[in-house]
């Protein structure tokens, strides 16, 4: 009949006391064992006696050099050095990061924005460098991001971030500015709308907060003026096929215009008015600030951003 193993209680056992008999074993002598180890003589007889404690047995015997090892301390010593080894790799050994072998999948945190300015080019360096990684995105805002983070649902986040905790880290990666969009079926090339033009257009607004009333319109309240805008929607994804089916005109992240205009029949034009911008950045948890992947891919990520 197989006995069922029992299981020892390791809190009560001070596991210093191994280095103190692996370095008895290796210099057969007290004082010499003491200094290799960096212990008092006392502290290191202390040590012995709670070593013969442990093991039941004397372990180590005087002799005319120093000490000898019993038959059971020579049994023991192979055993605890193996086992101190391993121990010393877990504590001193770096993880390892290689991006051409790793399938890891990194889950990061974008709103329709960063979804837009990056997920391609992400996608393109990923096959590249790391052919194996794959990406989840998870759905996120201003106001979500820190939750994914926290719940560890998110590697990290990109967008922008006002506001956040002091266990996050943020790095911004740049400063966003806004353009004029048109169709150029309804627009001359080459020119730059008025802000008579511009005010007698029939606008399009994308609102997150799916209202009527953007920044835009926040600016040219101040100056007493208004736009016409006759269209509001939650989210970029629908904008270019509105834009190049329609004679409506839109202010946009000059980098969303610059990602649209190569494949849509769509016109930049520079704003007749100052709008300020908005930084654009990466937040994680801190928890995941030395993490090899996390360092790779938070490098590549910033090395795609608009110069």
């Amino acid at each position: 009949m197989i006995k069922p193993i029992q299981h020892f209680n390791l809190a009560g056992v001070d596991l210093n006391l191994l280095v103190v008999f692996d370095a008895l074993m290796t210099e057969k002598h007290l004082t010499r064992a003491s200094e290799k180890i960096g212990l008092s003589q006392p502290a290191t007889s202390n040590a012995l006696a709670r070593l013969r404690k442990l093991f039941k047995d004397d372990l180590f015997i005087k002799a005319s050099r120093g000490i000898t090892p019993t038959p059971r301390a020579v049994a023991l010593a192979e055993p605890i050095r193996v086992a101190l080894t391993q121990i010393q790799d877990v504590v001193t050994s770096e993880p390892e990061f290689d991006p051409a072998t790793s399938d890891r999948i990194f889950r990061i945190g974008m709103d329709d924005y960063t979804e837009i300015v990056f997920l391609s080019k992400l996608l393109q360096e990923l096959k590249q460098l790391a052919p194996n990684v794959r990406v989840q995105v998870r759905s996120s805002t201003k106001h979500k991001a820190a939750k994914l983070l926290d719940a560890s649902e998110a590697d990290l986040t990109l967008g922008y971030f006002p506001e956040f905790s002091s266990w996050h880290q943020y790095q911004e990666l740049y400063s966003e500015s806004f353009v004029c969009v048109v169709n150029q079926e309804h627009f001359s090339p080459c020119k730059n709308l008025t802000l008579e033009e511009y005010l007698s257009a029939a606008h399009l607004l994308v609102s997150p907060k799916e209202d009527m009333v953007g920044i835009v319109d926040e600016k040219l309240a101040q100056l007493d003026k208004k736009r016409n805008v006759v269209l509001s929607v939650p989210n970029f994804l629908i904008v270019p096929f509105l834009l190049s089916s329609t004679e409506l005109i839109a202010t946009l992240p000059a980098q969303i215009v610059a990602t649209l205009v190569p494949t849509w029949n769509l016109y930049p034009s520079s704003l007749p008015l100052e709008i300020s911008g908005f930084p654009v950045g990466m937040l994680w948890h801190r928890k995941s600030d030395r993490d090899l992947g996390h360092i790779w891919l938070r490098k590549l990520i910033t090395q795609l951003c608009p110069q």
